[in-house]
């Protein structure tokens, strides 16, 4: 999308006196509630694989079946947005939410199958239904920051399900956090058919082919520069998810830290990533180099997975913890950036539906990734040693992202 026609879209008067943090709030309170909905039963991993009676590493394939299911969404989700608008898709993610931790809270392996199931379905819808609500109201030079302010929503669901999860659990049982979360899903669904009217006006839907999500995948691999920032993600997406996953884990079993303490790290690190996004994103903005920014973030990745597998057995509990914070800062703290940047390589009118098809790879990499750590851990034998699979994960992301510089700068040159 060229800055003329952000411009245009971003200037369109709010009908109705649909203000931007209005619009702000309503998003950041789905995606939180979404990661949380996705997140609860990881910081949760030794009560429920104890009722389950199966493995802690059960949690990495449960995350990918989430993943799985969110891939799927992604690519008819930018359909069903074009069509319902993206409140209505928001609302609509926030039942399955709500119904997916309703059939996970039974304590069985069907349920918690088909539970993990409908809460895929809904992570995928919210990303595009938020895209599309935001490109409309974010002006272009703060793009950058609206978008990470709002995927701050990530991280501050992380920490919730860090912080009240484990609660709620050692109060009342593993069971009743999942019931909390899916009653605050309700809620928020609830409160978001006020606004529902002016944000899905008609004139902002439309009747959209069948075919579009794979029209939308074309789009993506028909442009080089979207097409690699896709395929970063994927790597982007496996090391955030593989940090996350498995951290009260590797705290746990491998530190012997409690529950409600690997909990509090949990949502620390969920913190410095929502403090990330926002710091990145206004990064972004006032520099006016969002892939500079994505490229850092690559690196430091790196460098700090590596001092967890070189020297995370040995290193005592408070520096250990110092590393994980710094991979919140940064593993937990790209998507806004990578969002606004998304929008900005992409076709004025198909924001939704390019978001979606970009975000198929994003959900690729974290369906792959914690599977992918589950088995080298069976190799290396320690979740602390596994992580230099993360360090490699964020070495071919800045490879990636290196490519899509070079072509957006061969692009800008070319330009007439």
């Amino acid at each position: 999308m060229d800055d003329r026609t952000a411009s245009r879209i971003a200037a369109a008067p709010p009908h109705g006196g649909i203000s931007l943090a209005a619009v702000l709030t309503e998003t950041v309170l789905v995606q939180a509630l979404g990661t949380m909905s996705v997140l609860i039963v990881p910081a949760l991993a030794p009560a429920v694989a104890a009722s389950l009676g199966v493995p802690t590493l059960f949690i990495g394939y449960q995350i990918t079946l989430i993943y799985v299911a969110a891939m799927a969404a992604s690519l008819v989700a930018g359909t069903l947005v074009a069509r319902h608008g993206g409140c209505r898709i928001g609302q609509l993610a926030m039942l399955l939410d709500a119904i997916g931790c309703g059939l996970m809270s039974l304590g069985r392996l069907t349920p918690m199958i088909a539970g993990s199931i409908f809460i895929g379905t809904a992570y995928g819808m919210i990303i595009p239904a938020s895209s599309e609500l935001l490109i409309r109201h974010a002006p272009p030079h703060r793009r950058s920051l609206i978008f990470s302010i709002k995927q701050a929503g990530v991280p501050v669901g992380g920490m919730a399900a860090g912080i009240i999860g484990p609660w709620i659990a050692l109060s009342f049982g593993w069971h009743a956090a999942l019931w909390a979360v899916g009653a605050a899903c309700l809620t928020v669904m609830a409160w978001s058919q006020r606004g529902r009217r002016e944000l899905d006006r008609p004139e902002t839907r439309t009747r959209v082919p069948v075919l579009l999500p794979w029209t939308s995948l074309r789009l993506v691999f028909g442009n080089p520069p979207l097409r690699w920032l896709a395929l970063s993600t994927f790597w982007f997406s496996a090391v955030q998810l593989s940090v996350v996953a498995f951290l009260v884990a590797l705290l746990v079993e491998e530190r012997q830290v409690s529950l409600a303490t690997a909990g509090l790290v949990l949502a620390g690190v969920q913190l410095s990533g929502a403090f990330g996004r926002v710091l990145w994103g206004a990064v972004a903005d006032a520099t006016g180099r969002g892939l500079g920014v994505l490229v850092a973030l690559a690196l430091a990745m790196m460098a700090a997975a590596l001092v967890v597998t070189a020297a995370g057995s040995v290193l005592p509990l408070a520096a250990l913890i110092a590393l994980f914070l710094l991979l919140g800062l940064t593993a937990n703290s790209w998507n806004g950036v990578y969002l606004s940047e998304v929008a900005r390589l992409s076709p004025g009118h198909a924001v939704g539906s390019v978001t979606g098809a970009a975000m198929f790879f994003t959900f690729t990499g974290v369906a792959v990734g914690p599977s992918l750590f589950s088995q080298f851990h069976d190799v290396f034998g320690s979740y602390q040693a596994t992580y230099v699979v993360i360090a490699a994960f964020s070495a071919l992301a800045a490879l990636m992202l290196m490519q899509v510089r070079r072509l957006v700068a061969a692009r800008r040159a070319t330009a007439p």
